[in-house]
């Protein structure tokens, strides 16, 4: 009899554990497949979810990993920018299309495509006025009113600009959105199909090879490459190049991605041509607690933001060559405080503060 009432009791705990085991198992796979769920985002105005953009998770950039972004003007033009996004669906790649506002109702459906596959939409004014040509409240017309329309039609706000010609010295401070160029140039529109200026195939394909070849030749990690989107002639060509800088190893991203891969801040007013390589050691390893001062590129002001992250919320802005006293450190960031406000910063554009 004492025998059976061990052998019920050695029965009842190993149930008991197995119940235990099994539950923490159950709340373990749940946590998991909750921080995967994705929110639908709703486009187009109308009321309903027509296409979830694909929202790509910061990195960082590893040392292995060469990023490029590829940019086009002038679209949307649905023959052409299609052709375009095809290619680049294929290649597992997106890039960031500048779009001229006048354009946008006759390319609903392309740009909601290029939206769907992750690619970035920017703006081009409304009518490819030159900035720096027009006056203030007729600048602030063709910038707004592109914005305005990306945001009613699509649902995305608009976070970047390029200036028509490139045109925007002397009136880049007025502007309240980051400046975009380029560092590579590909002269496309130079090349563009013109009936009243006939040339044979084999003439049309040199010169793509010729730009082709010019790219390839000169792409570095973290450039940005300039092409338009509304000619067959840049379509055609983006079908063999895209396929070729990914086959060199080279990561096709839109400016803002390469941007955050490098913790740059985009801010209003600047001017961007490429990104700024600093070694990835100096980006991930924490820095250590002590005084730091803001070192930034243009002289500009800094962002003290609510979180260890490019998403956290500004608090305030800093100027350059403020003296900082930095209290921890994670990757790429670093606590601090600032007229009252205890935030965090991008070590990108700290430097190592010494008095003598």
């Amino acid at each position: 009899m004492q025998k059976r009432k061990c052998f019920i009791s050695v029965v009842s705990l190993l149930l008991c554990v197995i119940f235990i085991f099994g539950a923490c198992s159950v709340d373990k796979t749940e946590d998991e497949t909750t921080s995967e769920t994705n929110e639908v985002v709703d486009v187009g105005g109308q009321g309903e979810s027509t296409i979830q953009p694909v929202t790509q998770p910061p990195v960082r950039k590893p040392s292995t990993e060469k990023l490029i972004a590829l940019t086009y003007d002038d679209g949307p033009n649905p023959s052409t920018t299609n052709r375009i996004l095809a290619a680049l669906e294929k290649n597992n790649s997106v890039a960031t299309f500048f779009v001229v506002g006048n354009r946008i109702d006759s390319g609903v459906d392309t740009i909601r495509k290029a939206i769907g596959m992750g690619c970035e939409i920017a703006n081009h004014t409304y009518s490819h006025k030159y900035l720096n040509k027009i006056s203030d409240s007729e600048r602030n017309s063709q910038i707004n009113k592109v914005n305005d329309q990306i945001k009613n039609q699509f649902g995305v706000e608009v976070e970047l600009l390029r200036a028509p010609g490139g045109n925007f010295k002397g009136v880049e401070s007025e502007i309240d959105m980051p400046l975009i160029q380029w560092s590579i140039d590909t002269n496309d529109w130079r090349h563009k199909d013109v009936s009243s200026k006939p040339r044979s195939e084999s003439q049309r394909q040199k010169e793509m090879d010729d730009i082709i070849d010019h790219v390839m030749s000169n792409v570095k990690d973290g450039d940005i490459i300039l092409m338009h989107d509304i000619y067959d002639f840049t379509a055609d060509m983006s079908e063999i190049l895209i396929p070729r800088l990914v086959n060199a190893g080279y990561k096709l991203v839109t400016v803002s991605e390469m941007y955050e891969a490098y913790c740059e801040d985009l801010n209003a007013g600047e001017v961007y041509y490429n990104c700024v390589i600093k070694p990835v050691s100096e980006l991930q390893e924490p820095i250590p607690a002590g005084e730091y001062i803001v070192t930034t590129k243009s002289g500009g002001n800094l962002n003290l933001r609510a979180e260890a992250s490019k998403s956290g919320g500004i608090l305030i802005e800093i100027p350059n060559q403020t003296v900082l006293d930095v209290t921890e450190a994670v990757e790429g960031w670093a606590k601090t405080s600032y007229n009252g406000h205890v935030g965090w910063v991008s070590t990108a554009y700290l430097k190592q503060y010494s008095v003598g």
